[in-house]
């Protein structure tokens, strides 16, 4: 799952939001500098992780992308349900979608603990950009998969651009909407389970 489900997701509390989205920005020995509840939310971002990638739902998912881009299915539909989330938001979520966003900027600006300025430096980024509101729509994905290319091609090189597969995620939408609406709600029940056992 992207950053909207890593953060809906979270305990209720802005270290353990925080430490979700942590999870993809922060690596090695700068874990060591997190403090608990960050550690915490960090270990929630890789249950989450590790349970979507093993479903057999999101595997289907997965293959209904085509092959060229298969390599990275799995950041193209981590993507595409964040869109999907967003744009289902009240089967979901009790709070209204803009409250939610709001009150997650607001908390992460006004969080004053230790993390990693590289970390915090991209969730400005977030914020100034309301990056979260903007899955709401199909530019939305793709501002997502322009930023993801961006990292790929400092570590890869220009081989191949995830935004040209935009096309494909389009084409299948209806499919992936299904998929995510039978997803979900399972992901969402081991992630209560996960909470009482940790």
């Amino acid at each position: 799952m992207n950053w909207l489900a890593h953060i809906l997701l979270s305990e209720q509390n802005v270290e353990n939001r925080l430490g979700n989205l942590l999870g993809d920005l922060v690596k090695g020995k700068d874990l060591d500098v997190l403090n608990y509840n960050l550690r915490r939310g960090v270990s929630r971002h890789y249950a989450i992780d590790k349970f979507t990638d093993s479903h057999p739902i999101v595997k289907i998912s997965k293959k209904r992308i085509d092959k060229e881009y298969s390599k990275f299915a799995g950041i193209l539909i981590d993507v595409y349900y964040d869109h999907l989330l967003a744009k289902n938001w009240d089967i979901y979520s009790d709070t209204v979608f803009a409250n939610f966003t709001a009150e997650i900027y607001e908390s992460f600006q006004k969080y004053s603990g230790e993390i990693p300025p590289s970390a915090r430096q991209i969730i400005e980024y977030m914020v100034d950009g309301d990056w979260l509101s903007s899955y709401q729509q199909l530019s939305g994905v793709e501002n997502a998969l322009d930023r993801i290319d961006y990292r790929i091609r400092a570590r890869m090189g220009d081989r191949i651009k995830l935004v040209d597969a935009m096309p494909i995620l389009e084409r299948e939408s209806i499919d992936l909407e299904q998929d995510f609406h039978s997803f979900f709600p399972e992901l969402q029940q081991y992630i209560q389970g996960w909470t009482i056992t940790k």
